[in-house]
């Protein structure tokens, strides 16, 4: 690697992203990138507007591209893993991935530790963005079962798939360090600290509620999973047409990971009563439409309802950093409510 990886947005430099461009544009060369806008979360991102000293040759040169990686020091450190994850799907993955998803230009690992991925700038082919919180309808929640049902068929128990067992390590490690003691204690003070504890109890019982989902899920049959199906992860083309980003917690596992997770984030409260039982059918019709076999819905139901432990853990659990205060607080909202409607411990078989 003659160019080593930036550690922060300032160290994207027009050297930087000619080496980045290289591989999908040999011979191009970058005089300018300007930085504008940046979204941070579990890793930092930002758009790079482009011009070009030397084309290569090429005349579908991009005018700008979305740089994504570790470019904060403390979480860069907590979750490098994940990133780096994401860099690595995008070089090994994403090609066997029948899904819409950003075209990446370049994707790179180093042991400072980082990883950043190179992608297409969404917005100059006019897609929309979905958001946590933001208003869904059962048509666009729908659309995205069913594309991601089409994809779990096509990776259904695959010879490829024991290579991506240990990619769900990242996400549990994270996981259980969110119910640590004192970060238990934290999160009973908060604003919806009550529906946590009546949900699970205890700080012991919420990590059992983990593990306990996860040794039933690792035991039953697997598929390729995008792992974070939540809203902010999800693009809409024009026409309506849903498009997946941000594979940083993928891995190979149980459907009912990425089904309860996006049925459940994506609804608000009286939403998600009203349709939950019918986006586990459709998603079931449209799997048995691809593979042939059938899953008995009263089986998929408890899988669903025992999938709200990971739910709590993801949004409920997390460090009141991980974004907008009332963002974070009013998605534990959206989780809680599910956990105690579905009894999670008693779908566990914890009481």
């Amino acid at each position: 690697r003659s160019v080593e990886l930036p550690l922060y947005l300032e160290d994207v430099s027009a050297d930087w992203l000619t080496h980045a461009l290289q591989k999908s544009f040999p011979g191009v060369a970058v005089a300018m990138a300007s930085r504008h806008g940046g979204h941070k979360g579990t890793s930092m991102s930002a758009r790079f507007e482009l011009e070009y000293s030397d084309s290569g040759g090429h005349d579908d040169l991009p005018d700008a591209v979305y740089v994504k990686g570790g470019f904060d020091d403390k979480w860069r450190k907590r979750v490098y893993q994940a990133l780096q994850q994401e860099a690595t799907f995008y070089n090994e993955v994403a090609a066997d991935v029948d899904l819409n998803i950003p075209h990446c230009y370049h994707a790179e690992n180093s042991d400072s530790p980082q990883g950043i991925v190179v992608l297409e700038n969404l917005p100059a082919r006019g897609v929309s963005f979905a958001a946590n919180l933001a208003p869904v309808t059962v048509d666009q929640v729908a659309a995205v079962l069913t594309d991601i049902a089409k994809m779990h068929s096509d990776w259904w128990e695959d010879s490829r798939l024991p290579r991506y067992t240990k990619w769900r390590e990242p996400q549990r490690i994270f996981l259980r360090y969110c119910y640590r003691p004192n970060h238990w204690e934290e999160l009973i003070g908060c604003t919806h600290g009550d529906l946590l504890e009546s949900a699970l109890g205890s700080a012991d019982m919420a990590l059992r509620s983990l593990e306990t989902l996860w040794n039933k899920m690792d035991n039953s049959p697997a598929t390729f999973l995008h792992g974070d199906l939540h809203g902010g992860n999800i693009f809409y083309e024009a026409d309506g047409r849903p498009g997946f980003m941000d594979w940083q917690l993928c891995f190979s596992g149980n459907y009912a990971h990425d089904m309860a997770w996006v049925i459940v984030t994506a609804f608000d409260v009286e939403q998600r009563r009203e349709h939950e039982r019918d986006m586990v059918q459709h998603y079931l019709d449209v799997l048995q439409s691809h593979r042939g076999e059938a899953i008995d819905f009263d089986a998929a139901w408890l899988s669903y309802r025992q999938n709200m432990a990971h739910a709590i853990a993801s949004y409920g659990a997390v460090p009141r950093d991980m974004g907008p205060p009332d963002v974070v607080e009013r998605s534990a909202e959206r989780v809680l409510h599910a956990a105690l409607d579905h009894d999670v411990l008693g779908a566990l078989e914890l009481r």
